[in-house]
């Protein structure tokens, strides 16, 4: 087929144009790593008659897990993030005044931790992108085992997380990050001491976990 000239230049400037679109990268990104989730427990322990138990207190044991994080980019500088992690189980013993009974571990808590946040890119602060966030989280109980405290049952759980983290470009698609989390998040644990004739109680319990990722990413 011939082409005229006319014809070769139009061809040639729709081609010119179509070019930045198909160099633009995807919107997507993901991003694994390994989590440390640190605990900052503080509790309430109430006693069947709706008093306080003084000083009475609950350890909630670190957990490390697996942690994945799919990102969608909705401007250049603003990024929507989902997080959530393999579901770790963390072990809950006596602490402060509260008498072992007679173990001292109260139970085990299987949970998963799911994260929706939103961040800001800083821009490049030499070879890193650092960014800050803020969003809401949410713990799922998926299970409780029973320990000194029988009929252990926690309540899921809302909560509100800080962010900020720094990615280390590779490539243009492949990246290290270092990603810090504050959650804010408080639950109601209940159950029965058999050791002590079945003696109901609850906990208040603000657990209020720092996580730390360090992981690669892709961006699509």
């Amino acid at each position: 087929m011939h082409l005229s000239p006319s014809r070769a230049a139009l061809l040639l400037a729709l081609s010119s144009a179509a070019l930045p679109a198909l160099a633009q990268t995807s919107p997507w990104s993901v991003r694994a790593g390994v989590a440390a989730i640190r605990f900052d427990t503080r509790s309430t322990v109430e006693l069947p008659t709706g008093s306080v138990f003084p000083g009475g207190d609950i350890h909630i044991k670190n957990n490390t897990a697996a942690a994945l994080e799919i990102g969608y980019a909705l401007t250049p500088d603003w990024t929507l993030r989902t997080a959530l992690g393999t579901p770790p189980t963390t072990t809950l013993t006596n602490a402060g005044t509260l008498p072992a009974a007679p173990t001292g571990t109260l139970g085990k808590i299987r949970y998963a931790p799911l994260m929706l946040t939103a961040t800001y890119d800083l821009g490049n602060l030499g070879p890193v992108r650092p960014y800050v966030g803020a969003g809401i989280s949410y713990v799922w109980v998926m299970k409780t085992y029973d320990g000194d405290i029988a009929g252990l049952k926690a309540d899921n759980a809302w909560g509100s997380v800080l962010q900020a983290g720094i990615d280390i470009p590779l490539s243009p698609q492949w990246s290290l990050f270092l990603d810090a989390r504050k959650v804010f998040v408080k639950t109601t644990a209940r159950g029965t001491v058999p050791a002590f004739g079945n003696v109901p109680g609850t906990a208040r319990v603000k657990l209020d976990p720092s996580i730390y990722v360090v992981g690669v990413g892709y961006r699509f």
